[in-house]
């Protein structure tokens, strides 16, 4: 399956929205800007994380007493999308506030429920700041 954009990626995913995402990563990666490809990357990554760690945790895999753990591994990668942002002058675009709210919720999770439920949040502003990246 072919791009029908500016780019010559050829996909097998057949998920409509999964491939009109990874039509738009490419897009974003195509650009020329290192700094939103490389934001882009960190955002999959925390998104990532979550989408593995709440399945994880529903199926009984992880242990309560994790969650200094994960909180701290979820923050961290968290963070390091909102410092790269910063320093690249894309801290101010849509989904940047909420990814601030992602990282508060983090922080203050005090179980890995509270962490679970991070998960569709945390899609939600990848969303926004994806959509953001491909604007800007």
């Amino acid at each position: 399956m072919a791009s029908q954009n500016k780019t010559d990626y050829k996909t097998t995913v057949e998920d409509e929205h999964w491939r009109d995402e990874e039509f738009q990563w490419a897009r974003i990666f195509s650009s020329g800007d290192p700094a939103k490809g490389i934001v882009l990357l960190y955002i999959q990554k925390a998104c990532t994380a979550f989408h593995e760690f709440e399945p994880s945790w529903k199926e009984g895999a992880l242990n309560e007493d994790q969650v200094g753990f994960f909180r701290k591994r979820l923050s961290k990668r968290v963070r390091q999308i909102l410092v790269t942002m910063e320093n690249n002058n894309l801290d101010k675009i849509n989904g940047a506030a909420e990814l601030v709210e992602v990282l508060s919720s983090i922080e203050s999770a005090k179980n890995l429920d509270e962490l679970a439920e991070i998960t569709e949040t945390m899609h939600s502003a990848n969303h926004l700041l994806s959509d953001s990246l491909e604007e800007k």
